[in-house]
């Protein structure tokens, strides 16, 4: 039997890694720290040199993805630095894109009672909550304030009558509909579903 390794450089980033897969494999209740370990060829005790329980690597989990997807959703605001409406349209293809890509970072986060769980992991730390709503709102900033600048510019369009709500609403909706549809393959297309998105978004009915 190969000697574990139990001085990881990258340890932490493993764990969050590897912890990512086996919480989307074996829900909340299969996951613990142990088999995390096992996964990283670590020793039982390693993960507890970064995370006290298995809902402190679960929150770190969440953290990381939602990092990634708040830079996502900003190099695709940044392609258009001075066309918001243009920057809202890219941000809608980028969210569909990064769940699609990425179907185990959607179930986490909005699907099935493993989303149920992971909130409910988070909100027995208040500290820890309060870390994992600052995340929350970079992403959701991102849309906000990308909406509020393409309020700003619009003058007699349709959409002016929308207030800033609704239009949020209206725009994250129909993203996020479509990253589901597509990344659970509900959705039959012989192409490419992802450019047709985009055709979807570019060119049709979103935000004309």
């Amino acid at each position: 039997m190969a000697q574990e390794n139990y001085h990881h450089d990258n340890l932490k980033s493993e764990l969050i890694q590897e912890g990512l897969k086996l919480l989307d494999k074996e829900g909340y209740e299969g996951f613990s720290l142990r088999k995390v370990a096992k996964a990283c060829s670590a020793s039982h005790a390693a993960p507890y040199r970064h995370f006290k329980n298995k809902d402190e690597l679960i929150l770190a989990i969440g953290k990381e993805i939602m990092h990634k997807f708040g830079e996502a959703l900003q190099q695709a605001v940044d392609q258009y630095p001075d066309n918001p409406r243009y920057q809202l349209k890219e941000m809608g293809c980028a969210y569909i894109k990064f769940f699609v890509e990425n179907p185990e970072y959607l179930r986490l986060m909005f699907l099935s009672d493993l989303s149920e769980k992971f909130r409910d992991s988070l909100e027995k730390h208040d500290q820890c909550q309060e870390v994992a709503d600052k995340n929350k709102e970079d992403s959701f900033t991102i849309l906000s304030e990308t909406v509020k600048r393409y309020k700003a510019e619009i003058v007699n369009d349709a959409d002016s009558a929308m207030d800033q709500d609704a239009l949020i609403l209206y725009s994250w909706g129909l993203v996020h509909g479509m990253a589901i549809l597509i990344a659970r393959k509900e959705f039959s297309y012989p192409g490419d579903p992802l450019e047709l998105a985009r055709k979807i978004i570019w060119k049709n009915v979103f935000l004309e």
